[in-house]
C-alpha cells in the first residue's frame, strides 16, 4: 500500500436495493492504493439482501438505514455530519473506483500550497465503455441554464480541471464543511452540489477534477427517449422543471435572470413538455413537471422552496 500524506479518509456511499452494485464500489474503494478510516452506507430503504451481503464482506462498515428514499442532499449532509475523518468521499452505489482514484485527489487536496481545495473529484468515464468520458466537471450557464462542461478529450486536458460542479463521487475537506455547512436538502438531487460549490467559492474555496483520477459510473441504459433526458420519475421530472431556475435566479445577475425567465427557460420547459406528452404515457410524470414550474416561480418572486417531504411524496 502506497505511503503518503495521512489524512483520514471517510467513504460514504449512497445506495437503494442495490447491493450488487454497493459490494462492488466497496470493494473496488477498498481495494485501492489508499487505505480508509471509515466505510459509511447510507441506505434509502433497501428491501433486498443488503444489509446480509454488507454484514458478510464488510462487518466494520456502519450501515445507516431509512425507512424510504431520502434522496441524495439528506443523505450526504448526514455524511457530512457524522463522519470522524479529515474529509469525506461521497460516491453512489454505481461506480467503480481505478486502484489509485483515491490517492490521486488526496494528494491534490492536502498538497503544499492546496489550503483552498475543498473539493476534489475525479474523472468520470463510462463503465460500459471504458474509454468514454462521462464528466470532468463544468457549471451551468447562468444565461441560458445549459451545462458547460469541461473538456472530454483527455489527451488534450490540463491535469486539473476547475469545476463549479461535481456529482457522482465527491472528496470534501472538514474545513469546508465547518466554514460553508451543509448542502440544501430542499434541492433534493440534480443541482445540489453545484448550488454548494457556488456558496463554497463565493468563501474563496475551490472544487477541481484530477485527470489522472479515475472512477467509473455505470449508467443505466435508456429504454425510452424521456429516461434518456432524465426523466425516469416523477420526483425527477419535478426536479427537472424546478431546480435550473432556483440556481439562476440564486447566482446570475438581474439580466442573466431577465434573459433565462423569458427566453430560455420556456425552451427548457417546451422540450421536456413535448417529451413528456408525446414520448411518455405517465400522466403524474407532467403533473410532476407542471408542478415544478410552479414552485419555480413561486422562488423566484418569494425564495421560498417547499420542505423536502413535498419531493418525496413524488418518489
Amino acid at each position: 500500500m502506497t505511503t503518503m500524506v495521512p489524512q483520514r479518509v471517510s467513504v460514504a456511499v449512497i445506495t437503494a436495493n442495490r447491493s450488487d452494485l454497493l459490494i462492488a464500489c466497496l470493494r473496488s474503494l477498498q481495494a485501492g492504493t489508499y487505505p480508509l478510516h471509515e466505510i459509511l452506507v447510507y441506505d434509502n430503504g433497501s428491501t433486498d439482501d443488503t444489509a446480509a451481503r454488507l454484514a458478510a464482506e464488510f462487518p466494520a462498515a456502519r450501515h445507516i438505514r431509512h425507512t424510504r428514499n431520502m434522496g441524495l442532499s439528506y443523505c450526504h449532509n448526514r455524511a457530512m455530519h457524522e463522519f470522524s475523518g479529515d474529509c469525506v468521499f461521497l460516491v453512489d452505489d454505481d461506480n467503480e473506483a481505478e486502484p489509485d482514484m483515491l490517492e490521486q485527489i488526496v494528494r491534490h487536496m492536502y498538497a503544499a500550497g492546496h489550503a483552498r481545495i475543498g473539493i476534489a473529484g475525479p474523472v468520470i468515464m463510462d463503465f460500459y465503455a471504458k474509454e468514454s468520458v462521462v464528466l470532468t466537471g463544468g457549471a451551468t450557464s447562468l444565461w441560458t441554464g445549459r451545462n458547460l462542461l469541461n473538456t472530454k478529450r483527455l489527451a488534450d486536458a490540463p491535469a486539473i480541471m476547475p469545476s463549479l460542479r461535481a456529482p457522482n463521487s465527491t472528496l470534501i475537506r472538514r474545513e469546508v464543511i465547518d466554514d460553508v455547512g451543509y448542502m440544501d436538502e430542499q434541492l433534493f438531487s440534480t443541482s445540489a452540489d453545484e448550488d454548494y460549490i457556488r456558496r463554497m467559492a463565493a468563501r474563496g474555496w475551490r472544487c477541481d477534477f484530477v485527470r489522472d483520477a479515475v472512477i467509473y459510473h455505470k449508467a443505466k441504459p435508456s429504454d425510452t427517449y424521456a429516461r434518456q433526458v432524465g426523466l425516469t420519475n416523477p420526483a425527477r421530472a419535478y426536479i427537472l422543471a424546478r431546480n435550473r431556475t432556483v440556481l439562476i435566479r440564486r447566482y446570475s445577475r438581474w439580466y442573466q435572470l431577465l434573459a433565462f425567465l423569458c427566453v430560455w427557460q420556456w425552451l427548457w420547459h417546451a422540450f421536456y413538455l413535448h417529451v413528456l406528452v408525446w414520448r411518455s404515457p405517465d400522466l403524474r410524470m407532467r403533473r410532476a413537471y407542471l408542478r415544478g414550474i410552479r414552485d419555480a416561480w413561486r422562488y423566484c418572486m418569494t425564495g421560498a422552496l417547499p420542505p423536502l417531504d413535498a419531493v418525496l411524496a413524488l418518489l
